[in-house]
């Protein structure tokens, strides 16, 4: 019992570390694209440049938070699948609550179409990468239309 305390205990602190990483990185991503928006915008060529350069940042950041998460999930997952092994060899049923757990969700996806909660919890990057990639087509269109060319997307 000691052993599946443990496990269960680092699960639980690799769990608590994955939020915690995720809502530092949505915080700062908000924070920085607030930034970028005012910069992009900006009808000042170096502040308008230094926006879409900021810009490639946060898609870079992005990135590394979505390849984050994922590492994260997979070592979640590893300790989660130890709790069911170790209920397994304890002999805890019914109640091996990772077991059962595991069982409930998957009659859940048997009937529904939804996809698998970690498939959901990333698309939150994406979403922010969307929102950078559109901040940095605005940034370039600016810096286009400061260098004088002239087109039918300046007249905005």
């Amino acid at each position: 019992m000691e052993v599946y305390k443990t496990i269960f205990d680092t699960w639980r602190s690799q769990v608590g570390s994955y939020w915690q990483r995720s809502n530092y990185f949505a915080a700062f991503e908000t924070a920085a694209i607030a930034g970028c928006w005012h910069l992009a915008g900006s009808s000042h060529l170096l502040e308008a440049g230094a926006g879409a350069g900021l810009c490639l940042l946060g898609i870079w950041l992005t990135g590394v938070w979505y390849q984050s998460n994922k590492k994260t999930h997979a070592y979640v997952r590893h300790w989660w699948d130890a709790i069911r092994k170790t209920e397994e060899q304890l002999g805890l049923a019914p109640s091996d609550f990772a077991q059962q757990l595991e069982l409930a969700q998957e009659l859940g996806r048997q009937g529904k179409s939804g996809g698998q909660y970690r498939d959901l919890i990333q698309q939150v990057p994406k979403i922010f990468l969307v929102a950078w990639i559109a901040l940095f087509v605005i940034a370039t269109v600016r810096i286009a239309c400061l260098l004088g060319y002239q087109s039918w997307f300046c007249r905005y």
